[in-house]
């Protein structure tokens, strides 16, 4: 092989080399701008405005509801809907900070079997989709509410 034709291969080489180089710190610095620019959960659905019509819906449910609601005596609905709002707000992207009680403690000695923690589930579900909520929407926000269930039921 001529020296000249090594000396070109290898040029071409190393210019590939750079392009890929190039590409990647590109892709990397665009990955880096798409993340910043990314749309919260809470802002995509409406944020407190859509959590707030969403819990005010299911709560009047869940205080009807003739196995669940007598939980919820002598609790004034604006106060659970402010604090399921605030917890929720927080767990999809909010800017809300949640202050309420522990789970564990607001739940402690009402003995909620998992059938009654589903049946308030199907009610702020069936909430989401009347306010017009998107099925992805929907179990994105209940995947991050899931873990609640073990901090409510059978203690």
């Amino acid at each position: 092989m001529s020296t000249y034709l090594h000396k070109t291969r290898i040029t071409t080489a190393v210019i590939a080399l750079l392009f890929i180089l190039l590409g990647s710190i590109s892709g990397c610095s665009n990955t880096h701008t798409a993340n910043q620019n990314a749309t919260s959960l809470y802002d995509e659905i409406g944020g407190s405005k859509t959590l707030n019509t969403v819990f005010g819906v299911a709560i009047n449910r869940i205080y009807k509801d003739p196995v669940i609601g007598h939980y919820f005596n002598g609790v004034p609905k604006s106060h659970l809907r402010k604090q399921l709002v605030s917890q929720t707000c927080e767990l999809i992207g909010g800017p809300c900070v949640y202050e309420g009680k522990a789970m564990l403690e607001t739940h402690k000695d009402l003995n909620i079997k998992e059938r009654e923690f589903y049946i308030l589930v199907e009610y702020v579900q069936d909430a989401m989709r009347d306010v017009g909520l998107t099925y992805q929407q929907e179990n994105q926000i209940l995947q991050k509410l899931a873990p609640i269930k073990y901090e409510t039921i059978y203690l």
